[in-house]
């Protein structure tokens, strides 16, 4: 695959289109893999959830709702609750490089924020090592970012400094990233060129604004009661009989907020 002549410009369009399969662990111990996409040129990019945004497209319209209502009950008459679409992954990063922000949309079921931040590449180190990703030779680099410890694999074949997440600033695409304790991590799994637009997020009238800290702190309540959260959220009381034990000392991908 050759990736030529990529302006460097400010533009709608992508360039690259990037699968990654994100593994992380529920506050219950649950291992969790879920596919995510990166849309990205060398000022723009958007990693979001492609099954979070089409839930967000049909609750954007009427007819839309109507579509996703059958479908929701039609899985739940089949006993097959799980198999209609839901936003498992309720994350959008949205990283510019030519405004210097980074716009987030993230939350918990009812509990749903944004917030805009100064567009910030992490400070890397780069290392020897190097190992073979999706045919690209790919360089280690690593950096702490937010209370974790970051190794990122990155192919300077692909000229767009760009990667999963937050993540960013390498003289390539980083196509593999993991943190110090095993908890979250980021792999590639198919990259190739396209032409798709890079498009704002849908519904975001269902966003409440704050910043990140205040934003993971509700968040991070609402993980340790959940009950409660449910309770605030839907505005009647939830009771869970039988409490679910959780390992508080799995957490989210910043942890610089306690």
């Amino acid at each position: 695959m050759c990736f030529v002549a990529i302006a460097s410009v400010a533009q709608d369009t992508a360039d690259i289109e990037v699968s990654y399969n994100y593994k992380h662990f529920h506050r219950t111990g649950k291992e969790q893999n879920h596919q995510l996409v990166l849309l990205a040129n060398p000022t723009e990019s958007k990693f979001y959830s492609p099954e979070t945004e089409y839930v967000d497209s049909l609750e954007f319209t009427p007819e839309g709702k109507e579509v996703y209502n059958q479908m929701k009950m039609a899985a739940f008459t089949s006993g097959n609750i799980k198999s209609a679409p839901s936003r498992k992954v309720p994350m959008y990063i949205l990283k510019s490089r030519a405004s210097g922000t980074t716009e987030v949309y993230d939350g918990q079921i009812a509990m749903m924020f944004t917030y805009t931040e100064p567009y910030e590449a992490q400070n890397w180190m780069v290392a020897d090592s190097t190992k073979t990703i999706l045919g690209y030779e790919c360089t280690m680099a690593t950096c702490e970012y937010r209370g974790r410890k970051w190794t990122a694999w990155f192919a300077v074949d692909v000229p767009i400094q760009d990667g999963p997440w937050k993540l960013s600033g390498l003289p390539g695409l980083i196509l593999e990233a993991t943190e110090s304790t095993g908890q979250h991590g980021f792999t590639a799994t198919g990259i190739q060129p396209t032409q798709r637009q890079i498009t704002p997020v849908l519904g975001k009238d269902h966003y409440e604004k704050t910043d990140r800290i205040s934003m993971l702190k509700a968040l991070r309540r609402f993980e340790d009661n959940p009950e409660a959260g449910l309770s605030a959220a839907l505005g009647v009381k939830i009771t869970v009989k039988d409490g679910v034990k959780v390992d508080k000392n799995l957490d989210f991908l910043e942890t610089d907020y306690r």
